[in-house]
């Protein structure tokens, strides 16, 4: 007889991103765990069209918060698809992507592992961030059009 084992709670500080993830909320999510929970790591992980928005995440968060070791993993996984009698039909292999941000370092260094960013570096990435983030405050925003073109279908509705 076998038991169905129960999926175990989801760690505060393990975090997935997925395709409708938006970056800015991850970052104040992520900032606000490591205030609040006093936590020395962070995990990322991300599956195919994702991984981008993974990436740009921990770049983030390596440049606005000081001292982050950066450790990278690169896997796939299987996605079956099956039918009634439980057959396999379909198998696809989707990239995935898993990152450890940690403030201490990492004690075995291996492929994958960056040191923390020099401050010099680390400063001049802030520096652009902000500039960037002048630049979107000062432009002037439409009413009714929420930043931009979104669902416009070339007429008025």
């Amino acid at each position: 007889m076998t038991t169905k084992e129960e999926p175990k709670a989801k760690a505060a500080n393990d975090i997935r991103i997925g395709m409708n993830t938006r970056v800015r909320n991850v970052i104040l999510y992520s900032s606000s765990i490591l205030k609040e929970k006093n936590l020395r790591e962070l995990k990322f992980s991300a599956v195919g069209g994702s991984i981008g928005r993974l990436l740009d995440t921990v770049e983030v968060l390596k440049a606005i918060i000081p001292g982050f070791y950066q450790q990278n993993k690169i896997t796939s996984v299987a996605y079956q698809t099956l039918d009634s009698n439980n057959t396999v039909l379909n198998q696809r292999l989707y990239p995935k992507m898993e990152v450890i941000l940690s403030l201490d370092e990492f004690k075995t260094k291996n492929e994958g592992t960056q040191d923390k960013l020099k401050e010099e570096e680390r400063t001049k990435i802030e520096k652009i961030l902000n500039e960037r983030k002048q630049q979107r405050e000062g432009r002037p925003r439409r009413p009714g059009f929420r930043g931009g073109r979104r669902g416009f279908r070339g007429g008025r509705r």
